[in-house]
C-alpha cells in the first residue's frame, strides 16, 4: 500500500473509530437522559468543580459555540449552575445536586462502555496507542 493510501486508511479509521466509539457513549447515556457531549462536560466540571467557561472548552478543545450550546442544554436539565465570576463577562460552571447525583451512574455507564471497548487490547497495546495518538496530536498543535 502506498503511503498516501496508508495515510487516509489510517485517518479514515481513526474518524471511524471516534465515531462508533461515540455512538455507543450516546447508546449508555440515553437512559441516564445524557449525550455523549454532554457526559463529556458532566466528567470534567466533576473533577473540576466552578472552572470558567472558556477554560472548559479550551481544555476539551470544543468551539465555544458548541460549549455553549452544550451548556445550555445541561443548564435547562438542572445538571449544571453557571454563576458570575469577579470578572462579570465570565461565567464559571458547577454541577447542581442533580448533576453530582447523575454523575457517579454516568461514569459507571461510561466505564463499562471503555472497558468492553478497550477488553481485546493489552496495557502495552493502549499505551503504545496512546503514544502514537498523542504524538499526532503534538504534530497538530504545532501547525
Amino acid at each position: 500500500m502506498a503511503d498516501t493510501q496508508l495515510d487516509d486508511a489510517l485517518i479514515r479509521q481513526l474518524h471511524v473509530t471516534v465515531r462508533a466509539f461515540t455512538k455507543g457513549v450516546n447508546e449508555v447515556m440515553k437512559p441516564l437522559g445524557l449525550y455523549s457531549s454532554e457526559w463529556t462536560v458532566l466528567n470534567f466540571v466533576a473533577k473540576h468543580d466552578s472552572f470558567p467557561q472558556s477554560d472548559i472548552a479550551a481544555a476539551l478543545e470544543i468551539e465555544g459555540a458548541a460549549i455553549s450550546k452544550t451548556l445550555s442544554k445541561m443548564e435547562q436539565k438542572g445538571l449544571i449552575v453557571r454563576t458570575s465570576s469577579q470578572d462579570k463577562r465570565e461565567k464559571r460552571i458547577s454541577l447542581t445536586e442533580k448533576g453530582r447525583e447523575l454523575y457517579p451512574l454516568a461514569a459507571q455507564a461510561a466505564g463499562n462502555h471503555r472497558s468492553a471497548v478497550l477488553a481485546g487490547l493489552s496495557r502495552d497495546d493502549r499505551q503504545q496507542m496512546l503514544s502514537f495518538i498523542q504524538s499526532m496530536l503534538d504534530h497538530i498543535h504545532s501547525d
